[in-house]
């Protein structure tokens, strides 16, 4: 993916920083391993070599520019919704009026002039925030384009137009290295897939919604696929396996929480116990697995996973049976030994 040559790049500027802190801290520990002339020399090549980075990539040199940076982040997402909530109003506004040619032209036209505005904010800005906030504006309109011209044509929102949508955003995802549009187009595309098992049923397509194991197995098969999907460029890998494990695990947190969700033809409370086993044992596995890895996108998501699962279950097993301050003394007593278990996880990667 194009934008990962920045990324390495600011992962080389983060590890000339901690190298200049950890020789100030030697320093004043009187355990100076370097002579004067070869800090002089070190800190002279960081120096051009931080000038060459940040000429290429812009790269974050100090703490304070990464966190102005998330911020841009941040900034980007939220014009970029703001926008597509714009045209959107836009079009509401004068759409009456429009001819049905006009109105199908004008649909296509938002996504296609956001996609020319990726490929010349991309050529011209090095850190990409503005190209990417006009992805996701292509992606969004290109969602609005398609819902309304099926409206318009008196078409139903059929499984099959989840699949145009879904290419476009992948395409898009590939071609600039955008994270963000990866992960929201994978996610369609898990949509996309469940769709096929109710269509192929003769039942309608939304009821994925209400059915979850369709939508959730749809998630694991990225993350299985995800090993495979790594010649698609670097990060392609990482963001995939995240993805499938949002929505996995995500699905089977649902499972095992709210009756009715499941396709199941047991009694509810059965349903239930099964799900809290499976979400419970896949969820340790993960975690443990992502740690291994050294899979931090991985390991956060299975740990918010377990951890509202967790929770869930410590509501419902003991709110009802024991005083408020019973119930958080048991919280706080498995929160110990979270601590105690995870610690020694890390005690044998470590190993």
């Amino acid at each position: 993916m194009p934008a990962e040559p920045r990324r390495a790049a600011q992962q080389r500027a983060d590890q000339i920083r901690a190298f200049r802190a950890e020789l100030i801290a030697l320093r004043h520990e009187g355990a100076n391993p370097l002579a004067p002339e070869q800090q002089a020399a070190i800190a002279a090549h960081h120096d051009q070599l931080l000038a060459r980075l940040a000429h290429q990539y812009d790269v974050d040199r100090s703490a304070t520019s990464g966190q102005l940076s998330r911020g841009l982040r941040l900034a980007s997402f939220f014009g970029a919704a703001t926008l597509v909530a714009a045209i959107t109003s836009f079009i509401s506004r004068f759409w009456g009026g429009l001819a049905l040619p006009a109105q199908v032209t004008l649909l296509t036209m938002f996504p296609l002039v956001s996609l020319a505005a990726v490929q010349i904010a991309a050529e011209r800005e090095r850190t990409r925030y503005v190209a990417a906030l006009f992805a996701l504006v292509a992606l969004g309109t290109a969602w609005v384009a398609i819902v309304l011209t099926a409206d318009l044509l008196d078409l139903p929102f059929s499984a099959l137009l989840l699949w145009p949508g879904t290419f476009f955003g992948l395409a898009l995802a590939l071609s600039y290295g955008f994270r963000l549009v990866l992960a929201l187009s994978l996610g369609s595309l898990a949509v996309a897939v469940a769709s096929v098992f109710f269509v192929a049923g003769g039942v309608p397509w939304p009821l994925l919604v209400e059915r979850l194991e369709p939508l959730t197995g749809a998630g694991f098969l990225l993350v299985a696929l995800a090993r495979h999907l790594g010649p698609a460029g670097e990060g392609v890998e990482e963001t995939t396996h995240a993805t499938g494990l949002a929505i996995g695990l995500g699905g089977l947190l649902v499972l095992a929480t709210a009756d009715g969700t499941s396709l199941l033809a047991f009694a509810p409370s059965t349903t239930l116990l099964v799900y809290q086993a499976l979400m419970l044992i896949v969820s340790l596995v993960v975690l443990s697995q992502r740690l291994r890895a050294g899979d931090r996108a991985g390991t956060a998501v299975a740990t918010v996973a377990l951890a509202l699962f967790l929770f869930v279950r410590y509501v419902d097993w003991f709110w009802s049976r024991v005083p408020a301050w019973a119930f958080f003394l048991i919280l706080a007593a498995l929160a110990f030994a979270s601590i105690a278990w995870l610690r020694r996880l890390r005690g044998r990667v470590e190993s």
